[in-house]
């Protein structure tokens, strides 16, 4: 009997443990990671970001938490743009080959550029928030 109740209280902790791993697994990302593509990283939820900026548009590049890229075919969200005394908000909308979301606006990509990335990863799930100053001094 006492070897039983054991065993079970050993299974319990194991089925306890293991349910706090995933979430224990989450890397964050260092202050000023850069993404393969160039752009700053993020975490964003659950998932990491990289956001591009180019004079006049921003790609958005979705990562898993062991930063493998996601497709951003079902996503969708905005991008707040703070630049040169302008507030814009921005759709932000699958690229046509899912690889990222994309926005366009008037703005130019310069160092004191500050974007707000509200990201849905898909439908039904929660929104997440992130704060990005994509062009490095």
């Amino acid at each position: 009997m006492l070897k039983e109740s054991v065993m079970t209280n050993r299974r319990t902790l194991i089925i306890a443990l293991s349910a706090l791993l995933p979430g224990m697994a989450l890397a964050h990302l260092p202050p000023g990671t850069r993404g393969p593509n160039g752009g700053q990283m993020q975490d964003i939820g659950p998932y990491h970001a990289e956001l591009l900026a180019r004079d006049g548009e921003l790609s958005l590049f979705l990562f898993d938490s062991n930063d493998r890229p996601l497709s951003a075919a079902q996503a969708s969200g905005q991008a707040i743009i703070l630049a040169e005394g302008r507030q814009q908000t921005l759709p932000l909308a699958p690229r046509a080959d899912g690889a990222a979301l994309v926005a366009t606006g008037d703005f130019r990509a310069v160092p004191a550029l500050r974007v707000v990335v509200q990201l849905v990863p898909a439908p039904g799930m929660p929104r997440a928030q992130a704060r990005f100053t994509p062009i490095a001094p």
